[in-house]
């Protein structure tokens, strides 16, 4: 597997894999735990704009505490990305099988603007 450049997370291992740790979200409810890849967010299930919204208020929670958080989505969030960047943070699309959805890396890369 290709390592993605700039993340901490390095594509696999752990519950960034995309198995039986980053099952779906059960409910209406996002799914978080943290692990050495960092915090993971599992939003897959979830109508939008609940996705967006759950991973905005972890990113608020977990402020400069963590650089690394691994968002699991059901498709690639485009609405998402300039609201990551107002607020200092990158993303990089990970290495998934496609019935899987999208994993995204999100790492701090400055204070927000």
């Amino acid at each position: 597997m290709n390592e993605p450049t700039g993340c901490g997370c390095g594509g696999g291992g752990g519950g960034c894999a995309g198995g039986a740790d980053a099952g779906a979200t059960s409910g209406a409810r996002a799914r978080r735990w943290g692990d050495a890849d960092g915090e993971h967010i599992d939003v897959r299930g979830l109508s939008a704009p609940m996705p967006m919204v759950a991973i905005l208020r972890l990113l608020e929670e977990i402020g400069a505490a963590s650089r690394t958080v691994i968002a699991h989505l059901d498709r690639d969030p485009l609405m998402l990305y300039p609201e990551l960047a107002q607020r200092g943070w990158g993303a990089q699309l990970l290495p998934q099988a496609a019935d899987q959805g999208v994993r995204l890396c999100l790492q701090r890369e400055r204070a927000p603007s």
